[in-house]
């Protein structure tokens, strides 16, 4: 197997630039979520649960960086969990695969999180109109999160389909077979 390419979103995009995007996707997905929930809905709102949403809010990309373990819970003799410091005050966990995956394999694992949750939230948001304004800032607020697996998916989708994934201290390299170009 030899390197394809390797991908490093915060040296291709920038942490601004990837922080700006999701600001961006944050908004869209609120306003259109928002505007299309309301238009389905005639009860009026209530903040009665309140603590219940900021635990949400707090819990979300625990949650998030979970699902991603559970989609490759059958490797976890194989990776590693680490927290590190973003900004030197925001906790992020990283976790590390030290084996090669399959594209298909990786792209689940990217995606797991985001059709869970959001299916959660816009099933919840659904069921409980009266909480429709904190369902949409959660479903926006998870979306941005997601933002950087569905920029890595929109990267693997592009990749040959024998490739394989490996993380390294570079990035995620993609590995394909010497036959491919």
């Amino acid at each position: 197997m030899h390197c394809w390419k390797i991908l490093n979103l915060e040296h291709h995009y920038g942490t601004t630039r990837i922080i700006i995007m999701g600001v961006i996707t944050f908004l869209v997905v609120f306003s259109v979520s928002y505007v299309t929930f309301n238009l389905f809905n005639e009860e009026h709102y209530t903040d009665r649960l309140f603590w219940l949403f900021v635990i949400a809010v707090l819990t979300l990309y625990p949650i998030h960086k979970f699902l991603h373990f559970v989609a490759l819970f059958d490797l976890r003799q194989h990776l590693k969990l680490r927290v590190r410091s973003q900004f030197y005050i925001i906790p992020v966990l990283h976790m590390r695969i030290r084996e090669p995956l399959s594209k298909n394999r990786y792209i689940l694992a990217l995606l797991t999180p985001f059709i869970v949750l959001n299916t959660s939230i816009i099933v919840g948001t659904w069921l409980l109109p009266a909480y429709t304004h904190y369902g949409t800032l959660l479903l926006a607020y998870h979306c941005s999160l997601c933002l950087i697996d569905i920029l890595y998916v929109k990267y693997l989708l592009n990749s040959p389909k024998n490739s394989q994934i490996e993380e390294t201290p570079k990035g995620y390299e993609i590995l394909v077979p010497p036959t491919v170009h």
